[in-house]
């Protein structure tokens, strides 16, 4: 629990944070990957072209600063925020670096504000907000390994059927190399695809997509979007272009905290829009098997363009 007067003294900065903006997560991933180029393997490189990630992050330690007294009301964003770091197999180890490069970079843009206390200040909360992340990060780690058909780390699928959907998106099945059982999973949660180094970029590439069937425990479906603008995609034209029945893809185990949460007594009414379909169709098909064998009234199905 952080004292009192280190809460005051970050809190005192959120006028610089709002005045800054993006320009210090900007600076602060220029800065990072300079120095820790190492760490292109993990974070979206496309995301940091688009300023997504900047945005998201920026959002992320503002929103962090102003409720450093009541913490709890942050349970959600820093659910969704460790579901997508287990994604990228963010680790205990990478928390200082990204600690030191905030830190570097609140003295680079603001040097007559960020004192010897400031900076001390936000060490602090800095470090219990990573504890809180490594946590809940290790939790999900041991439960996706500790389950039937889990495991820890990247595994090796293969393709066992790939189908062009439309003119831009195209699914594939995947069956582990190793023959076993594959964990279950929420629909609405999705894979981590690692596109290796030198393919078709010189750092390993980690991208996110949807898994669009329901679990069956063998197999695993995603359909995936090749994303044409505002630039080439490189994941998704990797997979499109290169990869083919029989090809190999590393993946992370089902993670996401998007995913359908039933109330029995209510309807439940999905709604999307382009390839945001995929999640949406795994939990219509789970929604399907589940009332279909409970001898329970099946769904009315209807969809307009």
């Amino acid at each position: 629990m952080l004292d009192a007067r280190t809460i005051a003294t970050v809190q005192a900065t959120i006028p610089l944070l709002e005045q800054a903006n993006t320009a210090l997560t900007t600076n602060f991933y220029q800065r990072m990957f300079k120095w820790n180029p190492e760490l292109k393997h993990i974070f979206n490189v496309s995301n940091q072209h688009n300023s997504s990630q900047p945005k998201a992050l920026f959002n992320a330690i503002l929103a962090y600063a102003k409720h450093l007294h009541e913490p709890g009301r942050l349970a959600e964003m820093v659910e969704h925020i460790a579901q997508k770091h287990t994604g990228f197999m963010i680790l205990p180890e990478h928390y200082p670096i990204v600690g030191q490069h905030l830190l570097a970079t609140l003295q680079e843009l603001a040097p007559e504000a960020a004192t010897a206390e400031v900076l001390a200040a936000w060490d602090k909360a800095y470090a219990a907000l990573a504890d809180i992340f490594i946590q809940r990060e290790s939790e999900l780690y041991e439960q996706r390994e500790a389950v039937i058909g889990g495991w820890s780390g990247a595994r090796v699928f293969y393709v066992v059927h790939k189908e062009r959907e439309s003119d831009c998106i195209t699914s594939f099945v995947l069956a582990a190399e190793d023959g076993g059982p594959v964990m279950d999973f929420q629909p609405g949660q999705y894979l981590s695809v690692i596109m290796p180094s030198g393919t078709a970029s010189p750092y390993q590439q980690i991208r996110q997509y949807s898994l669009s069937d329901k679990p069956n425990g063998k197999t695993y479906r995603i359909s995936v979007k090749q994303e044409l603008h505002p630039q080439l995609g490189l994941v998704s034209s990797y997979l499109h272009e290169q990869i083919n029945v029989g090809d190999k893809l590393s993946i992370l185990p089902p993670a996401g905290d998007f995913y359908l949460q039933e109330n029995h007594e209510t309807p439940v009414v999905l709604i999307s829009a382009g390839v945001g379909v995929t999640p949406m169709m795994s939990m219509l098909e789970s929604l399907w098997v589940r009332l279909f064998f409970n001898d329970k009234q099946l769904p009315h199905l209807s969809g307009f363009q």
